[in-house]
This record gives structure tokens, C-alpha cells and sequence, in this order.
């Protein structure tokens, strides 16, 4: 296993998953994972939540990757970007589903904070399905950074006819 490139790519697409998450706010659909993971710690919604939780999602971001890159190579002995892909949508699932219970786990949730419902389903069609597009983004950038595994790198063509 490559730690290294699982931690690094990991939290370039947590990155990438707060860059769609920022799109989408500009477009309207207040989605904040930051700013619920803020608030999750503890602080009052605002800048010192969102930060906090941008370095929360980023700290997350890493473990997944670690997490992917232990998938990649011990469980599916595959990698790459489709097989990223595909894990983030199992990953988005569960997560999702848990973001259904965010009034019990954050006590700004409703009360300061919309209730993002399981899989931001509060938000509409849109705020589902940018959910998982950001978690599909994410699994691209992991499985393409982590690259292939050794299990694939045995049987790669060695350019000889």
C-alpha cells in the first residue's frame, strides 16, 4: 500500500468536494459540509465553524483516502479512477444516509442550521444529486491518484512482442 499517495490524493479530493460544495452555495443550494462539521465540534455557525470544519473535512479526506487506498489494494486488487468512482458512491451512500439523522447528532441542526435531510434530499433533486456528483469527483481523484495497485502492476504488458 502507497499511505503517502492515499493521504495526499484524499485530500485533494476533500479539496475538490468543498470547491463543488462552495459552486453549489454560489448557485444557490446552501450545502455546507464545513460548515456542519463546525458545528458538529461544538462551535457556533459562522467563519471559526466553517474553518474548523474545512480542516475537519480535509483530516476526513485523508483517512478515506486511507481507507481507499486499503480497498484498492486488499479487497478489490484494483485501483484507478472508475474503481474510485464506484467506491465513492457505496461511501456517499452510507454517508448519506447518515446526514438523516442531523438534527440528533448537531444540536445547531434545525435550529440555526437547515436540516440537510439523508443524502441533502432537504435541498431537492439538486442537493441530491450534488451530493454524490462531489463523492464521485472525490473517488476519481483518489482512484486516479493512488493508481494502479500491485496486483495489476503484475500482470501489465512489459512492451515485449
Amino acid at each position: 500500500m502507497r499511505p503517502g499517495r492515499a493521504i495526499l490524493f484524499g485530500v485533494i479530493g476533500a479539496v475538490a468536494v468543498s470547491a463543488v460544495s462552495g459552486l453549489a452555495r454560489l448557485a444557490g443550494l446552501p450545502i455546507s459540509i464545513e460548515m456542519f462539521l463546525g458545528t458538529v465540534a461544538g462551535m457556533a455557525p459562522g467563519g471559526g465553524a466553517f474553518a474548523v470544519g474545512l480542516l475537519m473535512h480535509l483530516a476526513v479526506g485523508s483517512l478515506f483516502g486511507l481507507l481507499y487506498g486499503y480497498l484498492f489494494e486488499h479487497v478489490w486488487s484494483h485501483g484507478g479512477a472508475p474503481t474510485g468512482v464506484l467506491l465513492s458512491i457505496l461511501h456517499a451512500s452510507l454517508l448519506g444516509f447518515f446526514l438523516g439523522f442531523a438534527p440528533a447528532i448537531d444540536g445547531a441542526v434545525p435550529a440555526q442550521l437547515s436540516d440537510p435531510g439523508p443524502y441533502f434530499a432537504h435541498l431537492g433533486a439538486a442537493g441530491v444529486i450534488v451530493f454524490f456528483a462531489a463523492h464521485a469527483i472525490y473517488g476519481a481523484i483518489v482512484g486516479a491518484g493512488y493508481g494502479h495497485v500491485a496486483a495489476e502492476r503484475q500482470w501489465a504488458p512489459t512492451g515485449r512482442a
